[in-house]
């Protein structure tokens, strides 16, 4: 006797902006089912990204990255039809899209269900059932999406978990990245060289644009001493004996999204 009814899940690609999906569904508000730990379903969301990312390295695709948004669509997607127990696509993907503001060329979801054990085993199983069809793998390794959101939800009534996986094709909305790399003192110069870059999307990367630098001696107030630079490297002249000096930087794409500080690289000139 086996433990689950054959995997069930059913998709839907938006190819065009206007094109519509057809599936009839719920639009709105959408109700919770019985509360389950919040932490598993979230390491159990992590684990399904996990594993298509994994699946898309092997292929030469980039890792999608998540978006905000599409976490919440595929949240409310996963309980919603956890709360009604079949799995159901949205009417109009690019209506509720477009509804909650989240820009896109192109999208698709997935969608599945199944009764393997809350945890490990159902996001295990989830993955496979998508892997097995043509149609979902093509979705989840497509050329073209860039961006991803996995919800799952369990339906205690049952005992059966519902999963949604919403794609799109966006403008680049990660930010970048940039890291010290060297440094070194000569006398009283001092120098030190950095590296970033725009955090790669399988589409539509922005590239990088630029960074900013700040300088500090000891642990004092940062100073901005580069806005926009493209430099790579920095030498300072004439430096006092017995401090340390520090630097960091930040890179900005060229659609404005700018990088969290780098960590700081001190130099001592004794």
């Amino acid at each position: 006797m086996t433990r689950s009814r054959p995997f069930a899940a059913v998709s839907r690609l938006v190819v065009a902006a206007m094109l519509a999906a057809t599936f009839v569904t719920a639009v709105g508000p959408i109700a919770n089912p019985a509360p389950v730990a919040a932490s598993t379903s979230d390491t159990m969301e992590s684990m399904v990204v996990s594993l298509v990312n994994a699946e898309r390295t092997k292929l030469g695709l980039v890792p999608l990255r998540l978006h905000s948004g599409l976490i919440s669509l595929a949240g409310d997607r996963a309980a919603y039809m956890a709360s009604i127990g079949a799995m159901q696509h949205i009417s109009c993907l690019s209506c509720t899209l477009n509804a909650r503001g989240i820009q896109w060329y192109s999208a698709g979801e997935v969608i599945a269900s199944n009764n393997y054990p809350w945890g490990s085993q159902a996001a295990q199983q989830i993955f496979n059932g998508w892997m097995s069809s043509s149609t979902h793998r093509a979705i989840l390794m497509s050329s073209t999406y860039n961006y991803i959101g996995v919800g799952v939800a369990y339906r205690s009534a049952n005992g059966w978990t519902y999963a949604s996986s919403v794609l799109t094709e966006s403008r680049d909305r990660t930010r970048p990245w940039a890291r010290m790399s060297t440094a070194w003192h000569s006398g009283t110069t001092v120098y030190w060289s950095w590296t970033g870059a725009d955090t790669r999307l399988q589409t539509h990367t922005a590239g990088l644009k630029n960074f900013d630098v700040q300088y500090r001696v000891g642990t004092g107030t940062w100073v901005t001493i580069r806005s926009g630079t493209t430099a790579r490297s920095l030498y300072l002249y004439g430096r006092a004996h017995g401090r340390w000096y520090g630097l960091r930087v930040r890179a900005r794409d060229n659609l404005g999204y700018v990088s969290s500080y780098s960590a700081e690289l001190r130099v001592w000139v004794p």
